[in-house]
């Protein structure tokens, strides 16, 4: 048994969310905060087999996507 803890930005939240319950991984989500660019961000708690866990890091791979933000 695995651990993964993903910090994801809020706009992918719902949609990873929604796919990995989808594909029976149960997850815990918690809401948090970044401290550099003070943006919500969400916490997700999974436990996953060894055996399945590269097929969540795929799904995470996919929904979630790196942003730009510029900062003054």
């Amino acid at each position: 048994m695995k651990l993964i803890m993903a910090v994801v930005q809020d706009i992918d939240s719902p949609k990873l969310v929604a796919e990995l319950t989808r594909n029976n991984i149960g997850v815990t989500k918690l809401s948090s905060t970044g401290g550099f660019l003070q943006r919500g961000n969400t916490t997700l708690l999974m436990g996953v087999e060894e055996e399945r866990l590269d097929e969540v890091l795929k799904i995470i791979e996919k929904i979630c996507r790196p942003r730009k933000h510029v900062i003054a």
